[in-house]
């Protein structure tokens, strides 16, 4: 039923890989220009994209098309499992993929936000979308061991 634990819990994941659409995962000062005379900016990553902040506000300098689509998915498959009450093996396998898929979202972040931290960048910062990736494998590893509680 859709009243169970592990519904709960999915709707935690569904809530936090949404949230991801919204909130940078990771934030810092580039300074590579500043010698040749420009101002700092303030960068942050997002699954989306690469943004620069400026007074106008956002302005996106990069996409990650399959930050994207690995975003979509992930949020896509938590809200879809929840409805797969009725086959407690498929509502495994399926928090399983989405486990794997979320592990492979947060990779790639990382590895998108990594080389900025090499070059001449300050107050480098992991921001609550880097959280967020945690919440939802940690959601989904209960909602696991909640759907097997059930059979």
């Amino acid at each position: 039923m859709i009243q169970r634990i592990q519904s709960i819990y999915l709707a935690i994941a569904f809530v936090a890989a949404s949230a991801l659409f919204f909130v940078p995962v990771v934030s810092f000062v580039d300074l590579d220009n500043v010698g040749q005379g420009s101002i700092k900016e303030l960068v942050e990553i997002r699954t989306l994209g690469k943004y620069v902040m400026s007074m106008a506000g956002p302005n996106q300098v990069e996409t990650y098309t399959a930050g994207l689509i690995l975003t979509v998915l992930v949020t896509g498959l938590a809200l879809a499992t929840i409805f797969t009450f009725k086959n407690r093996k498929l509502q495994i396998n399926l928090c399983w993929l989405n486990a794997f898929m979320a592990i492979g979202l947060s990779v790639f972040m990382m590895l998108k936000a990594q080389p900025e931290s090499v070059g001449q960048v300050s107050n480098w910062t992991a921001k609550i979308g880097s959280y967020l990736f945690t919440v939802i494998i940690i959601c989904l590893m209960l909602a696991i061991r909640a759907i097997r509680k059930d059979d």
